[in-house]
């Protein structure tokens, strides 16, 4: 009879070293439970991209985004600490209606979560769409959280070639429909409305094709710039509201967009 040697695997209910392992146990474990929990932010990329891409587009994670929705906030608090997370008290209580934050101490990594909607540069509400796919947001979603950023880096640059390169853009925006898609009706409802959200998504989308050459080689780079221009003239042509229109008179006059709360930091921010 042999003894069996210490284990490395992590204790029961602990988060995993592996990041990309941890977000798939957070999943599982909150849809156990029945909450609405999805990922954002470069993971719920990389977790989306459904195919192989190249290296060149292939990333490391710093910490876990997630969204919820705002019913659900007590038990998911709950199911945080059955996971092995301690909650950001002072934060949570102070910010709590919006965003939370948990820490998993034995990897020292950040778990960013936001409440029931999206707010960084510019904001949107989530909490009807949290049902259009079972693990991470919508692909349009989750390229909008990615076009959002004002002072965008090429982290974010790259997940929005990764989401165009294994998504087809197509209109319907349903629940039922083929969700490994990116529809044009989400982004257009999203910036057709208000020109602040029009002008950096716009802005972001026309630096991809330059960065599509850098790292992809043909015809995967015609790919995406053809998809990203696509996007860019389905946006342009598209109605504006009265909102919309009077804000354009103005202009990049004024500012249009937020700056990240230092408190938290950005989506996706390295320790």
């Amino acid at each position: 009879m042999t003894t069996a040697g210490p284990s490395s695997a992590s204790p029961p209910g602990a988060p995993l070293a592996d990041i990309e392992a941890e977000a798939a146990r957070l999943i599982s474990a909150f849809a156990t439970r029945g909450l609405a929990v999805r990922l954002v932010g470069g993971l719920a990329v990389a977790r989306h991209r459904h195919r192989d891409v190249p290296a060149t587009l292939r990333r490391t994670y710093g910490d876990i985004d997630l969204v919820i929705h705002p019913k659900e906030g007590k038990a998911f608090k709950s199911a945080m600490v059955d996971l092995g997370y301690a909650p950001n008290v002072r934060f949570n209580n102070m910010r709590g209606d919006r965003r939370m934050l948990f820490t998993d101490e034995p990897n020292a990594r950040k778990l960013d979560v936001f409440v029931g909607g999206f707010q960084m540069c510019h904001s949107m509400d989530l909490a009807g769409r949290l049902s259009l796919h079972p693990e991470t947001l919508s692909p349009a979603d989750l390229l909008l959280t990615k076009l959002q950023i004002v002072e965008v880096n090429r982290k974010d640059l790259t997940d929005a070639l990764t989401i165009l390169l294994t998504h087809e853009v197509a209109p319907s925006d349903v629940r039922g429909a083929d969700p490994d898609h990116v529809s044009s009706d989400r982004l257009i409802d999203v910036t057709s409305g208000d020109w602040g959200w029009y002008t950096t998504v716009t802005d972001n989308l026309a630096r991809l094709p330059e960065l599509a050459a850098e790292l992809l080689p043909e015809p995967e780079a015609t790919v995406v710039t053809d998809r990203a221009r696509g996007i860019a003239d389905t946006l342009s042509a598209a109605p504006k509201s009265l909102k919309w229109r009077a804000r354009n008179t103005v202009g990049r006059r004024m500012t249009w967009y937020d700056l990240p709360d230092e408190i938290g930091g950005p989506i996706d921010a390295q320790p």
